[in-house]
């Protein structure tokens, strides 16, 4: 994504979820264009542009004055969500972080197990931890989908607390709520069972989640 010009990727596919009308808080922001593209949409009134060093924050202040939208998008150096108020952000995106980072990062703020607030996150790696770590620790999972982007593909989820706990085994937590009968879920999924495909060598007990997801791919092929 740049602000002038969509391509369809990972971060058109965050920002298709982001809730309009919400204030965002755009955590790892880098050169700032998504909060950019959706405060030039109109999708959002306002945003910050957050990230944990200070050369991509410069980038995405210089992006800012461009577009001329400094009286709508603030930045702030943060590591993730230590520098955010509860009442900054109505939806919070994190993406092109590993999914234990991004895990790490809900956990160390509490504030974002509130029903209003909205997550929209887009793992880089690891989705099936912060999945784990979703269902475990009371958030449901409204939408996933999968994503072609440079030739490889990603998953982007939207979440939000329910205080509703549930246990989640390693199938669930690679399938999450992707739609097997999509060619970009399948696809993702197939990277994945090769992951745990050359796991299963060193590990013989994570046989029956590779016979389990081996199948689900094949009936809908």
């Amino acid at each position: 994504m740049t602000p002038d010009k969509k391509t369809y990727g990972r971060l058109n596919l965050c920002a298709e979820m982001v809730r309009r009308g919400s204030r965002l808080a755009d955590i790892g922001t880098d050169h700032g264009y998504l909060p950019i593209s959706l405060c030039r949409e109109e999708k959002i009134p306002s945003a910050l542009a957050c990230d944990i060093n200070p050369l991509p924050l410069r980038s995405a202040q210089h992006n800012i004055l461009k577009y001329n939208l400094s009286d709508r998008i603030r930045t702030r150096l943060s590591d993730g969500l230590l520098q955010v108020r509860p009442d900054e952000a109505d939806d919070i995106v994190i993406a092109g972080m590993g999914g234990e980072l991004i895990r790490d990062i809900l956990t160390a703020a509490p504030w974002v197990r509130d029903r209003d607030k909205h997550l929209v996150l887009q793992p880089m790696t690891h989705h099936e931890d912060l999945i784990r770590w979703l269902y475990e620790n009371g958030f449901v999972i409204d939408r996933q989908e999968a994503v072609k982007d440079a030739d490889k593909y990603y998953t982007v989820l939207s979440a939000h607390y329910t205080g509703e706990t549930r246990a989640c085994d390693l199938y669930t937590a690679i399938v999450g709520k992707l739609a097997l009968n999509q060619a970009e879920s399948r696809a993702f999924l197939s990277r994945s069972l090769q992951n745990l495909r050359n796991k299963c060598k060193g590990d013989p007990s994570l046989l029956p989640t590779v016979q389990q997801l081996e199948e689900a791919i094949r009936e809908t092929e």
